[in-house]
C-alpha cells in the first residue's frame, strides 16, 4: 500500500498531507473491500489522484474532503 501511495503521489498537483490522506483513505477502503494486489491499489490510488487534480483544475479540490474545516 505505502509502494502505491508514493507512486501515486508523485502525480499530484499539489502534493499536501490533505491530498495524501485523501490517496490513502481510497487505498485503505480498496484493501478492506479485498482490492489489495499491487495493480489494483495502483488503478484506485491513480483514480484519487485524477479526482483531486480535476478538482484543483476547477478552483477548489477542498471541497472533496468531507473533514476539512
Amino acid at each position: 500500500m505505502t509502494a502505491s501511495l508514493e507512486q501515486c503521489c508523485k502525480n499530484l498537483k499539489r502534493d499536501t498531507p490533505d491530498a495524501r490522506k485523501f490517496v490513502a483513505d481510497k487505498l485503505i477502503d480498496a484493501a478492506r473491500r479485498g482490492r489489495v494486489s499491487l495493480a489494483a491499489q495502483s488503478e484506485v490510488g491513480e483514480e484519487a489522484v485524477a479526482e483531486l487534480n480535476r478538482a484543483d483544475e476547477a478552483g477548489g479540490w477542498r471541497s472533496l474532503f468531507q473533514w476539512a474545516t
